[in-house]
């Protein structure tokens, strides 16, 4: 009997959410392993792929070709060990998007402003020997820290 490969981008769920006054359009972030849909495009961005051929290079990983690991994803306000709260990332298809990068020491942050709210979203990436490190930050309300490794 063969088992189906698996996949590791999926479509997720989308809200509607009020941050600062303004309305955001969000998507939850799975907590480990699988990507979102919505996910790649942040990690696109901060990689400077190409959304699509990195999108594939993802699915790939159903063969073994591991490209981007994510770690984690974890809601700052929960407490882990009794309630798992959903992981909400902005959409950055959905909402209007600005920011600004900075460097630093060993790699650089964006900064995301979303709908007009300054800062709500930040990503930094950090070359590594092998890899690069990519942590994205959402602050409050709902903050968020989420943790990969790209291969890339």
């Amino acid at each position: 009997m063969s088992t189906l490969p698996i996949e590791y981008i999926r479509m997720s769920r989308m809200f509607r959410e009020v941050v600062e006054g303004k309305e955001i359009v969000s998507f939850e972030v799975p907590a480990h392993k699988f990507f979102a849909r919505n996910e790649v495009l942040y990690l696109s961005t901060v990689l400077d792929y190409d959304a699509r051929k990195l999108e594939n290079m993802i699915s790939d990983m159903k063969y073994g070709r591991v490209v981007v690991e994510k770690m984690w994803a974890v809601r700052l306000d929960a407490d882990m060990f009794k309630e798992s709260k959903k992981v909400l990332l902005p959409d950055l298809a959905s909402n209007q998007i600005d920011g600004n990068v900075e460097d630093v020491e060993g790699g650089h942050v964006v900064n995301i402003h979303v709908n007009g709210i300054k800062d709500l979203v930040r990503v930094a990436v950090f070359d590594k020997q092998s890899y690069k490190d990519i942590v994205i930050v959402r602050r409050s309300p709902l903050p968020a820290l989420i943790r990969y490794a790209a291969f890339v």
